[in-house]
Formats: structure tokens, sequence, C-alpha cells
């Protein structure tokens, strides 16, 4: 690669956008090795190759290892001897590593640009409506799986670089073949398959049953979707997914992630109060005893939170994820001089606990994809703190989102009040003047002639 100074030099080893490794001779000048690498960063972006810069920076003299992360700008240098006791800083390389961040972070803003380029070109082929928001979503679950370590690392990206043509004339065929392979157990597919096809694990969870019409795809369009593949998704909280993807399917010039979106901040404000504080506070109370623990571990298990407007699903997300983290706490202090053989069976919660209502189809399916990506999320996390892979497929079970008007729908059908713990989340303000004729009867309908009731906002149904 060409440095600063316009000569060539060696890079040890170089993964695009994701790692640069310099190794030096034992004993030599780690910083000056960090200088080195810096300069062949800067020379990536002086020559247009943004994309490929990577965020983490490993350095070595076989004695020292310097790892930088770019993104967040810490740094941590230890003896290789200890490198056993920082193994966790390294998950990244596996797909392990998660990165949170709040929607407002520019990362996300380029994560809808690249999506939403790639939605512009299929629904420019004519590939629109229903077909093309379900195929979206099956794509960034996808982006999300080979990043996250759900699929092998870039498998999707691999696939379509090495079973594709150029032109893109074959992508929509080759990719409902993915598509069904991930849909059928691995016992039950067909013998010849494509290696890469046969490896892919068993997803489930119908987000893949459905059979859609194949999208023509054309070069450009190809290109777009192998540009969606070298983004990194690991990057991407699920918290921000529904946000993100109904940011992709708003026109180009109106496009913000965030428009329809309650952040993770405000969200915690709401369930702080609402259940999150207590369950704290019965934690530190709780202290090592493990009686304690365990009560209030089946206590976890038996909240069914209900969001009547979930949207995309992002109160049901967050609230899941600070639940989660509470149990990974009591199985830590259960569990700390144990060792765990089965990760899996030592779980109680899981996202069936969660349910929500929602108008529209579209933001139903999202909701219960962020559900299962904020899972493994904590799966993985599961896995690092007891050093036991543990992944939830085939998916067995599933948020309880039902597709329908939660102003004309009986609740008790969808979750009923014997079991309902909390109704949380961030219904639709419509005043009087901006609500439509169904949403007036609907008002009508709640409020069952109570006088006045045309002057109140749409929430209070």
């Amino acid at each position: 690669m060409k440095n600063l100074g316009g000569s060539y030099g060696f890079i040890d080893l170089f993964w695009k956008g994701m790692l640069l490794a310099e190794q030096k001779s034992l004993g030599r000048d780690l910083g000056k090795a960090h200088s080195q690498a810096i300069d062949y960063i800067q020379s990536l972006q002086r020559e247009g190759r943004s994309d490929e810069v990577p965020r983490y920076v490993i350095i070595s003299d076989f004695a020292r290892i310097a790892l930088h992360d770019l993104d967040e700008g810490e740094s941590v240098t230890f003896p290789l001897a200890d490198f056993y006791k920082n193994i966790n800083l390294f998950a990244f390389i596996p797909g392990y590593k998660q990165h949170k961040l709040e929607h407002e972070d520019p990362i996300n803003l380029q994560a809808v640009e690249i999506m939403g380029d790639l939605h512009d070109a299929l629904e420019a082929g004519g590939y629109s409506g229903h077909e093309l928001e379900r195929l979206l979503v099956r794509i960034l679950f996808c982006l999300f799986a080979e990043d996250t370590g759900i699929f092998e690392r870039n498998s999707f990206q691999l696939f379509l670089e090495n079973h594709t043509n150029p032109d893109g004339s074959d992508l929509g065929p080759q990719i409902a073949q993915f598509f069904q392979t991930l849909n059928k157990p691995k016992e039950n597919r067909q013998k010849n398959l494509l290696e890469e096809l046969a490896e892919l694990p068993y997803v489930n969870g119908e987000l893949f049953a459905e059979s859609l019409g194949f999208a023509a795809f054309d070069a450009d369009m190809r290109n777009r979707l192998l540009a969606c593949t070298r983004f990194d998704w690991s990057r991407i909280s699920p918290a921000v997914f529904g946000a993100l993807f109904q940011a992709v399917m708003e026109p180009k010039e109106r496009r913000q992630i965030g428009a329809h979106y309650t952040s993770e901040r405000d969200i915690l404000k709401v369930i702080g109060p609402l259940f999150l504080d207590n369950l704290k506070v019965a934690l530190n109370r709780a202290g090592n005893d493990d009686n304690k623990l365990l009560k209030l571990q089946r206590q976890l298990a038996e909240i069914r939170l209900l969001d009547p407007a979930c949207g995309c699903g992002n109160f049901l997300v967050v609230s899941y994820r600070e639940l989660r983290l509470l149990e990974l706490e009591i199985l830590r202090r259960r569990l700390r001089k144990q060792k765990v053989h089965d990760v899996g069976a030592i779980l109680m919660l899981d996202v069936d606990q969660m349910y929500g209502i929602e108008i529209e189809e579209w933001p139903v399916r999202i909701a219960e994809v962020a559900m299962w990506l904020m899972d493994h999320q904590m799966n993985q996390q599961l896995s690092e703190e007891f050093g036991e892979y543990f992944v939830r497929l085939p998916l067995r079970s599933s948020p309880h989102i039902h597709h329908g008007n939660a102003l004309t729908t009986d609740w008790n059908d969808v979750l009923p009040s014997t079991e309902c713990t909390h109704v949380l989340g961030n219904p639709p303000f419509t005043g009087k003047r901006f609500r439509s004729k169904d949403q007036s009867a609907e008002m009508a309908l709640v409020w069952n002639g109570v006088r006045g009731n045309t002057k109140l906002d749409y929430v209070t149904c």
C-alpha cells in the first residue's frame, strides 16, 4: 500500500473495514509501528477508500500486544502472556462484539443511506410494496447475521460475490435459494447444495417462509447490495433497527433516522420508574444470596410486557435488553464459582415475554426481527461471560406481535390481563383537526358516547 510519502510498504494483515495488524521484531518501538499503521489508514482516506478504513489496529512485537479501537478512541496494551485474560477484547474477530449507539450517531445515517440506495434501485425497477418490504427485512437480517456470529463471517457477501453474475441477471433466483435454505432444517436439504448453502444454519421463525417473486437485478443493483454487505452491521444496535428500516422506506428527500423513533434515553425514562428501578433495588438487596437471586430470576421470567401501539418495537426491544442484563448479573453472582456446561439451560428469559399490537404489517415483521437480533446479542454476552458458545437457532420462540388495530382489538386476545404485568409505549398523538374519518370513528367507538370526547386527543383512546 502507498503511504503518505508516496512509497509502497507492506501490511502484515489488512481486513477491509475491520482490522489492520502490524508485527515488529522483539523489543521494537510499538509507538512507531502504530504511526506506520495510521499512515496507511490516512492513505486509504486520501485515495477515496474510506469504506475500507479499519476500525481496529493491532500492533505486536511478539512480547506485547496493543489493540486500538479507532471508533471509540480507546487503546489497551498488555504482555502476550496475558492474552488469555484479554481475549474478550478480540471478540469482534468472529463477530461477537456488539456496539450500542444512540440513533443520532452518524454511523446509523450511513446505514440508512446505503440501504436506501438499494431500496430505491429495487423500487425504480418495479419491485415494490409488500414484496420489497419483506425482501429488505430478510436482507437486513442476513447483513446482521453475518456480522454478529449468527452466520459464518461474510458468508452472505461471499455467496453473492462468488455465485451471482456481475450483471446481476441471476441474483434474484440465487438470493431466493439462499433464503429458502435458511428456512429448511439441515437434514431436509438437498444433498448436492453448494457447500456455502449447506453450511447455513436453520433459522425458522417464519422470517423466510413466505415465497416472494424474484426481484430483477442489474449490475448497478447488485453493486448496491454488495455495498450493503461491506458495511459493519454489528455496529448498529437492534434498538434502532426499526427506525433505520422506517427511514429507508421514506422517500429519499425525507430520510432521517429518528423521525418516528423514541430514543433509548427516553425509553429508559419510562421503563425505569415503571419496573426496572424496583428490580435493580431487589438485585442489590439480594446480594450474593443464591435463594434470593433465584427467586428474582424467576420473577423476571414471569414479566409480560404489552405495547399496544408498538410500531417497530423499540420499547419492547430496549426493555428486553435491560431485563436480560439483569438476568446476566443474577447468573454472574449465582454461578461465579461454577463451571457452566450448558449455557442455555441456565436462562429463563426469552422473547416470547414481549407482546405488541401494530396496525401496519411491515413494522410487525421488523419488531420480530429486532427482538431476535437483540436476543442474539444478549446471548453473545452470555457466551462471553461463561466461555460457552450459545445461539438460539433454530428460532423456537417468537415475540407476540399482533397485526391489528389496538382500538378495535380485544387486548385480552393478545395477552390476557391476568398475565400482563406492564403496559407501556408511546402511542400516536393526533388532535381533532388532524384526525382521519376512520380515527374519528374509532374515537366514538372507544369513548362510547362520553360527552366532549371529540375534543380529546386521539392518544386518549
